[in-house]
């Protein structure tokens, strides 16, 4: 067995030596692989052998195998010579016809004879079809094709492209500034100055034949901050033949056609997509036309020029009323009241064709031209707005309870009674806004309404229950309320005398002189008590002043008891209220003081007290009694004392003067001083008033027709009155002139300022400053027609219209009730609570006597002051204690207490602290007024202020809903004109016939006029409430003022563009879902305060604490910032909305006003997303206004349906939407330098004798940057005829061919194969294999791709047998060769000797 063993290594090391000759003899064989020999040893063993003792048989060849590693790759001249680097075969097919694939490495590549491309044996080259961009059309072995070699590139083709890409000079000139084309600018090929850049390029036409072709660059717009582009415009010339381009569409950067709206917005869709598929025609619009984009405008109204000169600066002010008493001084009530004007429907208003227009009040001021404007705008919009009323109901929101503190030791107490205010009672000003409280359950008043309502309530049930302030009467004053409204004011002025009565005897300054005897004084009453009975004294004194008149008292030295020293004050005091004798010449009884034989003992000089003053007199020998009674007049009247008179009979004097009442007791002695007081009603101007004056002058009668006794001096400027007597004044008085003569009415019931006194009885006045006419005026008085002078006004005794003081902050209503209010001055005020003064017969108030008797001076009734009745009261309604106030910042209801007249140092001192609530249980009213239990005492101080918890107006609206939101008023400076401007801009638009108007937009309208006035009542003229929507100023009535009206030429301006948009502020995500659960708002970690701004108008809303959901939340929020108006202006806010989107888990707040000056912003607590919100800012959508491109004439030009430009309007034209066009030729680059247009291609036409084109330039890489003139990119897809001139192969096995015209076309890409098991594959020789069920399939791709190598054109892979390891494998596998030989004849000798043995 040992021979046959070793005959299997014999045989093994010749199949060794055999596989390494073949790979040493293909060493040079190009793509071939080395073969490697595998052995496998032979074991033979059966059942029952001991295999541990068993010896192998020899060895086997298992098989060659193949070894397929990367051999070396040499380069090659060949360009067919191909090397695959990594994985992958060429595909070969044996011959066109058959169906066998084979592969191989070697990539040596020739053409045969019909110019296929063959391996050496003959076999196909594979490739994949492509298409002109090199990209495989199908990647299938099936679809696979032998690639053969075109020998011509076609016919030739004639330039229809060109890919042309500059550099243009960015400080290049504009060309056509230049002097030499100043207006008429030339362009010429052959003058450089013509144009800024050129260059030339080669084209064919359809034989092919080349042409030069020029495109020159001409610089026309340099960059501005108007228009921040660059444009240059080119020219094409061909044979010195400049080709003008064809209409170039206006594409985007994917080439896609762009259409403009009516407005000019551009869109590459429009809302019907056949719109341009059936052959239409349209104007041509072009770009550049468009750039300009502008604001969409609202519609405007303006009037005529103002009927006041407000001057150039608009500065001049003119006044504002709403005071019901001086509608007369208007220019409503008589055209020559120039500068004042009613400010109650004041107009009457319809924006955006509302189905009802609203008459605006504004409020009472004076005003320039632009806040006047401001004013109307504010009153425009608040008409506008969505305010709501204040609902009061009965049994919730109809008592406000003020419950009063005193101050004790064991800290503050409170009063036994509060007060409780009524508010279901009626007031004057819920009677002028006609709500009938009394008999409502639930009356609606509007805020400012209800203020003033509720002032009242609390001033007269305070007065009513004095009883529960503490001290209240201590400190009341006397008040008489006319019985008549003053509806019709009278025309001419009237003073009334009545006497007043009080127990002040204006006593100061007492000094007691007396141990033995104490005197005190309060209120008329002079009181002694006795302090040391034992003691005596003489001598003593008492001194004194009574209204500054000195009194000294000498107390008797035998006084016993009080009643002495009363005595003695008596006769001292009384002396000041009558005239005492000092002559026995003179008697004085009755308030007749007689002079009777004065000069009987020849001169002398008399000696008298008149009401406490000493006078004296001169008497001269032999004068007569009636002279001497003259010379103690003129003494009285030049003392001037204060409510005394003097007339004169012959020798007898009639005297009046104060006068008074004693009471007395055994301790005290009381006095009651009456003295004359005037009531004036003057209307001077129409401008009703009323004061009370001390003293009153009659002026003297005119002598003579001639010598009048008031005379004017327009020219000198100076009015002279004649008086009676000029006794109590003096230089720089103010007095004030009253009488009944129509003739004076320029300076009748007017308060003048004396300049100069003239004896005897001459005032007179300088009048340079005092607007008086430029004619003179003589009056002469007499008693037919009395004039009178008043002066020195009442420091205790006033006078006003009932609720002229009654002012709500903000607000346009005058609550004047029409009514005369006389009352004592604060510092009048005392406490004795009688109106009749010591229980005597005398009020405090006497009665009121008319001091101008003439025909046309009104009287007492007229003003209903005859049958007034006196009132007692302490809460001065002017300037009330409590006063009720609406704080628009919290929205909430204040009460600001008034310290100095209620609380500790007030004139009602021991008030300490107090609480104000509504008056029932613990929770919080609709009005935000806490119930008794649980509303805070406050502590009165100097800033002491009762706020309740904010609210909501919850009763119905007051204004005319939200839609109309937002108008604005301006004054023109240049016209004088006021113009009125919608609040939303925009034409009538129907659905979808303009980018973004996704339904119908209502156009943008504004119409003003104003109702009639009534020139008696300042009432508007309703009539039967007839408005004419389709007028321009609607009614009859005109505005002088405003220029605007049924006689006013009013211009109107239609809106323009689209919608304005409002502003949006939108929250962020709440931190937890605000639609599925509630959320609960803690106000101690305030999370119910949000920080609001809307238009400028800011609020801290703060909302109570609680669960919400998001819906319910958003309304809160909603109702109480459209409650927000600013404090100071009174402009307000309305139409805001607020809306949770529950899919964002979010709000949106939405302003009511529309455009970029609307602004919203606001703030609130983190965990519903509010803690950083942006502002929200409205928006004003831009519109290009069309401008219809036109020929050399200005004739428009039109686009047809064949896309020709005709200046004819075709048929068929296209509405609403219209494509655009370039300027044919313009390159534009933005300041970056990027060219923004043309996007798309440049097309030029031409048809000559010379040359015949039809080329389209792509200018889109050009750029124009700072550096020079460069040619980036030229490319034309021309070519005359060529023949092939070389390949390339690129690394993924695209073959092109490149031709002698410049062609460059793909073949087809290398198919590359590549298999899971190479080592199955079937050589079949010249380094060739075929796929065997042991190799699988092939897979067939690309080079480059993953799984095959990369394809390298010119080298050649060579084989992978390295010939060093051949040859040492060879000498290797000699030695077993003969090892085995060895074995061999050694087992022979083995034999032979066995053998041998045996024979």
């Amino acid at each position: 067995m040992s021979f046959y063993t070793a005959l299997t290594g014999l045989n093994g090391a010749q199949s060794d030596i055999s596989t390494s000759s073949n790979n040493i003899a293909n060493v040079g064989t190009t793509g071939f692989k080395r073969s490697r020999a595998e052995f496998g040893d032979i074991f033979a063993t059966s059942p029952l052998q001991n295999s541990t003792s068993s010896i192998g048989s020899g060895a086997i060849l298992k098989g060659v195998k193949q070894q397929f590693t990367q051999g070396n790759i040499a380069s090659s001249l060949n360009a067919l010579d191909m090397a695959i680097s990594g994985q992958g075969f060429f595909a070969l097919k044996p011959s066109q016809t058959s169906t066998q694939v084979v592969y191989t490495r070697n990539g040596s590549f020739n053409v045969d004879n019909n110019r296929n491309v063959v391996d050496s044996s003959g076999q196909f080259l594979l490739t994949y079809p492509v298409n002109e961009d090199g990209s495989v059309t199908a990647k299938d072995i099936d679809s696979a094709v032998p690639l053969r070699l075109p020998v011509t590139s076609g016919d030739p083709q004639a330039t229809s492209m060109v890919d042309l890409a500059v550099n243009l000079p960015a400080n290049a000139e504009v060309v056509t500034d230049n002097e030499k084309f100043s207006g008429n600018y030339v362009f010429d090929p052959n003058d450089s100055e013509s144009f800024t850049n050129s260059t030339s390029f080669t084209i064919f036409d359809d034989l092919g034949n080349p042409t030069i072709a020029t495109v020159y660059f001409i610089k026309t717009q340099r960059a501005t901050a108007e228009d921040p582009t660059n444009k240059f415009d080119t020219r094409l010339v061909i044979n010195n033949e400049v080709v003008a381009p064809d209409l170039v569409p206006a594409v985007n950067d994917k080439g896609v056609q762009i259409y403009i709206d009516q407005f000019g917005n551009q869109t590459t869709e429009v809302p019907d997509p056949s719109y341009f598929d059936t052959g239409r025609s349209a104007p041509l619009y072009k770009s550049d036309e468009l750039k300009t984009r502008l604001a969409s405008e609202p519609a405007a109204l303006s009037g005529e020029a103002s009927g006041f000169d407000f001057g150039e600066e608009g500065t001049r002010e003119i006044e504002i009323v709403t005071n019901p008493m001086l509608f007369g001084a208007t220019f409503e009530a008589n055209s020559n009241n120039q500068g004042v004007y009613w400010g109650n429907d004041f107009l009457l208003v319809n924006v955006d064709d509302g189905t009802r227009p609203v008459s605006i009040d504004i409020r009472a001021g004076s005003y320039n031209a632009e806040e006047l404007a401001a004013e109307v705008e504010r009153a425009i919009n608040q008409a506008y707005d969505d305010e709501k009323k204040v609902e009061i109901r009965k049994g919730a929101e109809d008592t406000i309870n003020i419950q009063l503190y005193t101050s004790t030791a064991d800290g503050d107490v409170p009063v036994a009674t509060s007060v409780e205010i009524d508010l279901l009672e009626p007031s004057f000003a819920s009677t002028q806004a006609g709500i009938d409280v009394a008999n409502l359950t639930a009356p609606n008043f509007d805020i400012d309404t209800f203020l003033a309502h509720a002032q009242l309530r609390i001033n007269e049930t305070l007065n009513g229950e004095s009883a529960s302030v503490p001290g209240a009467t201590d400190s009341q004053f006397a008040k008489i309320t006319t019985t008549s409204k003053l509806t019709e004011p009278p025309i001419n002025p009237q003073s009334f005398a009545f006497e007043y009565t009080s127990r002040d005897l204006d006593v100061t300054g007492i000094s007691n002189g007396s141990d033995k005897w104490d005197v005190d004084y309060d209120e008329g009453s002079f009181t002694v008590s006795l302090l040391d009975s034992a003691l005596v004294e003489s001598g003593k004194t008492l001194t004194f002043s009574v209204d500054e008149r000195a009194v000294s008292v000498a107390i008797p030295d035998a006084a016993t008891t009080e009643a002495d020293i009363l005595a003695a004050i008596k006769v001292e005091v009384d002396k000041l209220f009558t005239v005492v004798s000092g002559s026995d010449a003179l008697t004085f009884a009755d308030g007749t003081l007689t002079v009777l034989d004065a000069s009987a003992d020849g001169a002398a000089t008399l000696s008298l007290d008149v009401y406490g003053v000493a006078l004296s007199v001169s008497v001269i020998a032999d004068e007569t009694d009636a002279s001497v009674a003259s010379k103690i007049k003129a003494e009285i009247e030049a003392a001037g004392l204060r409510g005394v008179s003097v007339s004169v009979n012959d020798a007898v004097l009639s005297i009046t003067g104060p006068t008074f009442e004693s009471e007395s007791t055994d301790t005290a002695i009381s006095y009651a001083v009456s003295e004359q007081r005037y009531l004036a009603y003057t209307n001077a101007g129409n401008r009703p008033d009323v004061k009370v004056y001390d003293r009153q002058i009659a002026v003297a009668d005119s002598p003579s027709a001639d010598a009048p006794s008031i005379e004017y001096d327009a020219e000198a400027e100076r009015l002279t009155i004649t008086l009676t007597s000029v006794a109590g004044l003096s230089v720089g008085d103010s007095i004030m002139l009253m009488g009944g003569d129509e003739n004076a009415a320029a300076i009748n019931a007017r308060s003048f300022r004396i300049s100069a006194l003239i004896e005897p009885n001459t005032i007179e006045i300088a009048t340079g400053e005092l607007g008086l006419p430029d004619e003179d005026i003589d009056v002469s008085v007499d008693s037919d027609n009395p004039f009178i002078i008043l002066s020195e006004a009442s420091e205790d005794v006033e006078a006003f219209f009932e609720g002229e003081d009654l002012k709500i902050d903000g607000s346009a209503v005058s609550f004047n009730n029409q009514r005369i209010v006389m009352r004592e001055t604060d510092s009048a005020r005392h406490s004795y609570t009688d109106v009749d003064v010591n229980s005597s017969s005398k009020e405090i108030f006497g009665t009121f006597t008319a001091q101008l008797s003439n025909a046309v001076s009104p009287t007492a009734a007229d003003f209903g002051l005859s049958n007034s009745t006196i009132e007692l009261a302490w809460v001065d309604e002017r300037d009330p204690p409590v006063k009720i106030q609406y704080d628009a910042a919290t929205q909430s209801i204040v009460f600001n207490v008034d310290h100095t007249a209620i609380g500790p140092g007030a004139a009602i001192s021991n008030v300490s602290a107090v609480q104000i609530s509504s008056g029932y249980a613990e929770s919080v009213n609709a009005i935000g007024l806490g119930g008794t239990s649980n509303a805070s005492k406050m502590t009165i101080t100097a800033a002491t202020k009762v706020q309740g918890a904010p609210f909501i107006f919850d009763g119905g609206v007051v204004g005319s809903g939200p839609d109309r939101f937002g108008a604005k008023v301006r004054y023109d400076r240049d016209t004088s004109a006021f113009t009125f401007e919608s609040g939303t801009t925009g034409k009538a638009v129907r659905a979808n016939k303009a980018l973004g108007v996704d339904s119908d937009q209502q156009a943008s309208n504004i119409q003003v006029g104003r109702y009639e006035i009534d020139e008696l009542t300042g009432a508007a003229v309703t009539g039967d409430g007839t408005i004419d929507l389709a007028s321009r100023v609607l009614t009859l009535g005109n505005s002088q003022l405003m220029g605007v009206g049924a006689d006013s030429n009013v211009s109107f301006t239609e809106g323009i563009g689209l919608k304005s948009e409002p502003a949006k502020a939108i929250g962020g995500p709440a931190k937890d879902p605000l639609n599925s659960q509630p959320i609960f708002l803690n106000a101690a970690n305030l999370e119910t305060t949000f920080n609001v701004s809307v238009n400028g108008v800011n609020a801290i809303i703060e909302i109570p604490g609680g669960n919400y959901i998001g819906t319910t939340l958003a309304d809160l929020l909603q109702q109480r910032i459209n409650q927000m108006r600013d404090a100071e202006t009174g402009q307000t806010i309305g139409g805001v909305t607020v809306k949770y989107q529950p899919d964002e888990n979010n709000f949106v707040f939405t302003t009511g006003t529309t455009g970029d000056t609307s602004t919203i912003r606001v703030k609130g607590p983190a965990k519903l997303g509010l803690d950083d919100v942006p502002l929200g800012v409205g928006s004003v959508p831009t519109i290009a206004k069309l401008v219809q491109a036109t020929n050399e004439n200005g004739i428009p030009l039109f686009v047809n349906e064949n896309g020709e430009i005709v200046d004819s309007e075709p048929d068929n034209l296209v509405e609403d939407y219209y494509p655009l066009y370039l300027d044919e030729g313009e390159l534009t680059f933005d300041k970056t330098g990027k060219l923004i247009s043309p996007q798309g291609l440049t097309r030029y036409e031409s048809q000559s004798d010379t040359f015949s084109i039809s080329l389209d330039i792509d200018y889109s890489a050009s750029s124009q940057l700072a550096t020079p003139f460069a040619v980036n990119n030229l490319e034309q897809n021309g070519f005359t005829s060529g023949r092939l001139d070389g390949l390339s192969i690129d690394a993924t096995g695209l073959l092109r061919a490149n031709y002698t015209n410049g062609q460059n076309k793909p073949l087809g890409k290398i198919v590359l194969a590549n298999f899971n098991n190479q080592n199955g594959l079937k050589q079949v020789g010249n380094a060739t294999f075929v796929e065997t069920a042991a190799s699988g399939e092939p897979l067939i791709g690309e080079a480059g791709t993953e799984g095959f190598g990369s394809i390298q054109s010119g080298a050649l892979e060579r084989s992978n047998v390295d010939i060093t390891e051949e040859l040492v494998n060879l000498i290797t596998a000699q030695r077993n060769f003969q090892a085995s030989s060895k074995a061999i004849e050694t087992s022979t000798q083995l034999t032979q000797t066995i053998i041998n043995i045996r024979t």
